[in-house]
């Protein structure tokens, strides 16, 4: 394939994860609203005479977490499930374009849907942690903050405002690389299920080099390898295997970085004229390999 042809499909892909994060940050900042309002009308509705205490705090907490967690999850449930959807099913129709005499490739079979279906549990274990693991602890210190210094109702529904206002800004960046790594890669879990579907053994990089190449993704490409199917496979598979139920959502981000860890610019090996010839240690066998990678793979 050409330079262009790689461009084309990785500008389909953007517009799908654009179209993933206007979902998510849309749908989040309803959320937000929705708690605001309700954490303040809690606030308003308590006696005079009640002063904020423990208790108070802790409803508050709740109310905030249910809506910011569960609601958010569930709103974006659906969308979320199908566009990664659409992305495993690209992965595999980008596979099917290099090996069209493997018909059954574009075949939508019971090992497609699994995948499928995995990931989007993942994605939505990641979405609704993002509030508890992520946020959690600002909207507690500041609610334990009220209570130590004597807060009046007023000047906690204030406080919470401010502080609702800034996680709707704060957090778009935060969806916006949800949205955007998903894409990456889900296109890759795709391809590398049709390369196994066209039982090929190995697979190379295509690089897209360009004056937006990174330094990493040059040095992969001046080493020019050839990767066995089967590893990739196997990292791909015990990434799937991410117990969501028993993990938190630390301890899934250490998990997948033992796994698949990007590459560090401290990994990229120079020649004399400082051109990057290679890349040294561990690191993930497949794409993305860091921020806003455009490298693919192509059955070898």
């Amino acid at each position: 394939r050409t330079d262009l042809e790689v461009t084309s499909e990785m500008n389909f892909y953007d517009k799908l994860m654009l179209e993933y994060y206007r979902v998510l940050n849309n749908a989040w900042k309803t959320e937000i609203k929705d708690a605001a309002r309700l954490a303040i009308q809690m606030l308003s509705d308590m006696p005079r005479a009640e002063k904020l205490n423990k208790d108070s705090i802790d409803k508050l907490m709740g109310i905030i977490n249910t809506q910011l967690g569960d609601d958010f999850a569930a709103l974006v449930n659906e969308p979320t499930k199908a566009i990664i959807d659409r992305c495993v099913r690209l992965g595999l129709r980008d596979t099917q374009v290099q090996a069209p005499t493997k018909t059954s490739i574009g075949l939508w079979g019971i090992e497609d849907q699994h995948l499928s279906s995995t990931i989007q549990k993942q994605q939505l274990f990641w979405i609704g942690n993002h509030f508890e693991a992520d946020v959690r602890q600002n909207f507690a210190d500041t609610l334990s903050k009220a209570i130590e210094q004597g807060y009046t109702k007023e000047m906690l529904a204030d406080t919470l405002k401010d502080q609702f206002n800034d996680l709707a800004n704060r957090s778009s960046h935060y969806w916006q690389g949800l949205a955007e790594h998903t894409a990456l890669r889900i296109r890759e879990f795709g391809r590398l299920q049709g390369h196994k579907k066209a039982k090929a053994r190995y697979y190379k990089l295509v690089v897209i080099l360009d004056d937006r190449t990174s330094d990493i993704c040059r040095a992969l490409s001046a080493q020019d390898k050839i990767y066995p199917l089967n590893d990739a496979l196997e990292v791909m598979d015990n990434l799937m295997a991410l117990d969501t139920k028993s993990n938190s959502l630390d301890d899934a981000r250490e998990y997948i970085k033992a796994l698949a860890p990007w590459i560090k610019d401290d990994q990229i090996e120079y020649d004399s004229e400082m051109n990057p010839v290679g890349v040294s240690g561990a690191h993930t066998p497949f794409p993305p390999f860091h921020w806003k990678c455009r490298t693919t793979t192509i059955i070898q």
